[in-house]
């Protein structure tokens, strides 16, 4: 405990303006899989963060960054959590260089109020994962997290041009730049997005920005089964038309967003949403040749989406995602109804239910299983499907699901061949094994 105590007092140094908690009925709150650190830090600064950093460092604590909180829980169960960095305090705008496209900003600042911001200028930041209003800046890279229209603008790693982060020993580096075409030296943005802050704390990041669109409309396709709404996805990547989105809702996920979204499709059928952007007459055009090319494929229902109606149908898909066993699966397009049927027969088998939504044309399909607390029925299941995917040539995660079911599996699966690699960079990066270990691949 000395050092411990030790460290406590070097906190208080700043603790004028940087909160610093250790009450045990506040850090139940900051819980992970269960878990209570030892302490929350909140910074206002930069430099305080990476002084936290560097203190937890030269201490030997172990150390977590928390944003919103909204995928604190990604990932496998921590080997310890001593010092909670919450980040929610560093919330600038740095810059914003409307004319250039780009962006500047905090790492705590939230998606939505970046967005409501960089609106005002008529740009956003191309990313549309669920929660905006909860998910930060930094939390959104440090899972990669993203939506549906990442089929036509990317992830992060896409948007990202460059980032300040904090290493182990609290020194601040710079990755990138701040303009679009950075081609000097290695892309070490991408090293960081993704890696659950196993490697370094994102303190801010700059972005490549998109104007906002001028119109927006939605096609509901119908479909009676998954081969023919994945024959017409093919067919539309094939084609000259440019969707921002396609995303494929199997009945019972369609049925979820009628019972608790309000959302009318249908619950027998496969529903396929298209999503265009751009000028009204271009639509206009590209909707008139979908539903024609539709036909070809035994479309049995058409609905169109704008405005409100529209926004409400994909905040409904986007949430969707995050049931409470989901598992991310990715596969090449051509086998996503083919996996969609094995879905349906490995939970037959196990006495489980699927609802499934897809981002149909990259390929990545957000399965939840239920019921969540058949424990050693699921982990059989999940066994099952990550086998099929990975003789798809995919891969399955575990994105969420309860605590004790994390006991019994590794949300990531086996590591690959690559893996010493990874145990390279996370030596060289974190020697002292100060970010909290056991969540990412292999227990890194």
């Amino acid at each position: 405990m000395g050092e411990i105590e030790t460290f406590e007092s070097a906190l208080q140094a700043f603790a004028s303006t940087a909160r610093v908690t250790s009450d045990a009925d506040i850090l139940r709150n900051y819980a992970v899989d269960g878990l209570l650190p030892l302490f929350v830090v909140t910074p206002t600064t930069t430099k305080q963060a990476a002084h936290v950093v560097a203190l937890a460092n030269q201490y030997g604590l172990s150390l977590l960054a928390r944003g919103g909180g909204s995928r604190i829980s990604v990932g496998n169960l921590p080997e310890r959590i001593d010092v909670l960095l919450e980040t929610n305090r560093l919330t600038h705008v740095l810059e914003h260089e409307a004319p250039d496209l780009t962006c500047h900003v905090e790492a705590g600042l939230t998606l939505a109020a970046l967005q409501a911001k960089l609106a005002k200028k008529g740009q956003w930041l191309a990313l549309d994962p669920a929660d905006a209003a909860q998910s930060t800046v930094g939390g959104i890279l440090a899972s990669n997290a993203s939506g549906p229209k990442r089929l036509r603008y990317g992830s992060a790693r896409d948007l990202v041009i460059g980032l300040h982060v904090i290493q182990a020993n609290g020194e601040v580096t710079r990755s990138g730049g701040r303009v679009v075409k950075n081609v000097a030296g290695y892309d070490l943005n991408k090293l960081y997005i993704g890696s659950l802050g196993t490697l370094g704390i994102i303190a801010d990041a700059n972005f490549k920005l998109h104007p906002l669109p001028i119109a927006e409309r939605t096609l509901l396709l119908t479909f009676t089964n998954a081969g023919d709404s994945m024959q017409m996805v093919i067919a539309l990547l094939g084609s000259l038309l440019v969707p921002s989105a396609l995303e494929l809702v199997d009945p019972a996920a369609a049925s979820d967003m009628n019972d608790f979204f309000g959302v009318n499709l249908p619950t027998n059928r496969y529903t396929l949403a298209i999503d265009f952007e751009g000028a009204t007459a271009t639509i206009d055009r590209q909707v008139d040749e979908t539903r024609q090319l539709a036909r070809k494929y035994g479309v049995l229902m058409v609905d169109d989406l704008a405005g409100e109606s529209q926004d409400h149908f994909w905040e409904a898909v986007r949430e969707h995602t995050q049931g409470t066993v989901t598992c991310k699966v990715a596969i090449l397009v051509s086998q996503v109804a083919i996996y969609l049927q094995i879905v349906e027969q490995v939970c037959h088998r196990h006495d489980l239910e699927a609802a499934v939504v897809a981002h149909a044309g990259n390929g990545i399909l957000f399965v939840e299983l239920r019921p969540s607390d058949a424990t050693y029925r699921l982990v059989e299941a999940i066994a099952e499907l990550r086998l099929h995917a990975k003789e798809a040539r995919g891969s399955l995660v575990v994105e969420r699901c309860p605590v004790d079911l994390k006991r019994r599996i590794s949300v990531w699966g086996e590591p690959g061949s690559d893996f010493y690699l990874m145990q390279r960079l996370k030596n060289q990066f974190d020697p002292n094994g100060t970010f909290v270990k056991g969540r990412f691949v292999g227990g890194l």
